[in-house]
């Protein structure tokens, strides 16, 4: 059994959100903390990545491609992957390539995934952004793979229903799970094939210059979603597991969170009763 994890980086810098907060439904810690506003930063992010796949055992043999986009453009992180690409990790080798940047993190889900799709058993998708926190997590999400009737997903971040703009557009059913939040997890190549034949692609936006909403549509939403429509199921996690949390917590010794404490459920519903109060007063002044 052979098993790929594929890591979706960039050099481009990110926004910077300070703390990790509450979003999908259900709720959770999945709006990720992220501080990463240089290039030479995000080496440093992925010098963290690499330090955890050389000392955290996945509990099965596992290569890690690090796909990064647009690289090419700047030296150093070129070069840096260029030093990274074959060395070796705790159960197996890091590689590296680079791509267009064409569909963010999905475009090099699908890229990665079309490259190596006949040389592994498993892939499993992660952003670079996000790290994994326990042991043995493979060996478990395989475990958890074999357990689930019909299985097609393992989502490391659980998974989400849509707001109703997004069931819109896409034609979803409102009472279903249809996405697995950054598409962090785990998929065979028996299923993800099936995904390619059928949509041509791992689903990504794969349009220049389109909006974040098409990206967000397109690829976070319907990734993991094109899985559904071929028949298959997610799985779901243990309640009090946590497999993948974000680097910048990490980096600040911040410990991964598991159930909503009480004290951010009641900011998370005050700030949007004041932010409903605000919108309703601002659109009142159209309507006398």
């Amino acid at each position: 059994m052979k098993v790929l994890k594929i890591i979706a980086s960039s050099f481009h810098p990110r926004t910077v959100r300070h703390k990790t907060g509450l979003t999908g439904s259900p709720l959770g810690y999945f709006a990720h903390s992220q501080n990463f506003t240089t290039e030479k930063s995000i080496i440093e992010l992925l010098k963290i990545n690499i330090d955890i796949e050389r000392n955290l055992d996945p509990g099965i043999d596992m290569d890690v491609a690090i796909i990064s986009s647009n690289s090419k453009k700047w030296l150093d992180g070129f070069n840096f992957l260029s030093e990274m690409h074959n060395s070796p990790i705790i159960r197996g080798k890091i590689i590296c390539e680079t791509r267009e940047n064409i569909g963010y993190s999905y475009g090099s889900y699908n890229f990665g995934f079309n490259k190596f799709q006949d040389q592994y058993d498993y892939f499993i998708f992660q952003e670079d952004d996000m790290i994994c926190y326990e042991t043995n997590y493979v060996k478990e999400a395989i475990d958890i793979w074999n357990k689930t009737p019909n299985c097609g997903f393992v989502p490391f971040i659980e998974s989400t229903r849509v707001n109703k703009s997004h069931r819109n557009a896409l034609g979803l059913n409102k009472n279903i799970r249809v996405s697995c939040h950054g598409g962090h997890g785990m998929s065979s190549r028996k299923v993800l094939k099936e995904v390619y034949q059928k949509y041509g692609m791992l689903p990504h936006n794969d349009e220049v210059g389109q909006t974040y909403l098409n990206h967000l549509r397109n690829g976070e939403i319907m990734f993991t979603y094109s899985i559904r429509t071929l028949g298959y199921c997610f799985s779901e996690l243990p309640k009090n597991k946590v497999v993948v949390y974000p680097a910048y917590d990490h980096m600040r010794n911040i410990p991964p969170k598991t159930y909503p404490q009480k004290l951010d459920l009641f900011l998370y519903y005050l700030y949007k009763l004041l932010l409903a109060k605000y919108i309703y007063k601002f659109l009142s002044y159209f309507t006398k």
